[in-house]
């Protein structure tokens, strides 16, 4: 998820129907630039060079969305949009889930497999530490940086949709980083942009980002 703004314009952005190490290609509106959808970044035109800001951002079903945040709103889609969603659940082997540490930044990515198996994955890559997690249903995924003033934390599954700490026993929430019970209580991780991506796609623009299995 990104935002529209770019030195000071504001950007509508549709599908260019073209494709790039066969991956989306998005075109703007206002300069006809062409950008990739996983690196936020315009390849030709214009704005060539220029990137997007990175918003914060998770992958769940509305159900779930809609119990922790009771006045949202949503964006209406294409029914097809529903064909990716089954894809993904049914066949996890083909998809990962990324996470975007920035520009010039050997991202890391985590295997849905492993991810929905484990549900709390600890990754250590370039210089940070990560805890990506994925709901008890196994449909939100996101991550959060696992480090609070300078104190490095690990975590492992706890009941229903918590985590716990192990140094510290505090239970954190897995879908909102928030430290319900414990020594921590009160503190809320700090939230890591992701996706989730083919495999093959997230391969082909980060080659040197591992994939955790």
């Amino acid at each position: 998820m990104y935002a529209r703004t770019v030195k000071n314009q504001e950007l509508n952005f549709h599908v260019s129907g073209m494709l790039w190490k066969r991956s989306l290609v998005m075109r703007d509106v206002e300069t006809g630039s062409l950008w990739s959808h996983l690196l936020g970044k315009s390849m030709r035109g214009k704005l060539k060079g220029a990137e997007l800001e990175i918003l914060d951002g998770v992958m769940t079903t509305w159900g779930e969305w809609k119990g922790r945040h009771r006045e949202t709103t949503v964006l209406g889609m294409s029914r097809t949009a529903r064909r990716f969603d089954e894809q993904v659940w049914s066949k996890p082997g083909r998809f990962v889930y990324g996470v975007h540490l920035g520009a010039g930044t050997p991202s890391p990515a985590v295997a849905l497999k492993k991810l929905q198996a484990e549900r709390v994955v600890n990754v250590e890559a370039a210089g940070k530490r990560i805890v990506v997690t994925c709901s008890k249903s196994g449909s939100p995924a996101q991550a959060f940086e696992s480090a609070i003033e300078g104190t490095v934390l690990k975590f492992r599954e706890g009941p229903e949709n918590m985590m716990v700490e192990e140094a510290t026993g505090s239970s954190w929430s897995l879908t909102e980083g928030l430290c319900s019970e414990g020594k921590m209580k009160g503190k809320r991780l700090t939230r890591h942009s992701g996706t989730i991506s083919y495999r093959a796609a997230w391969v082909r623009f980060f080659p040197e980002g591992k994939i955790v299995e």
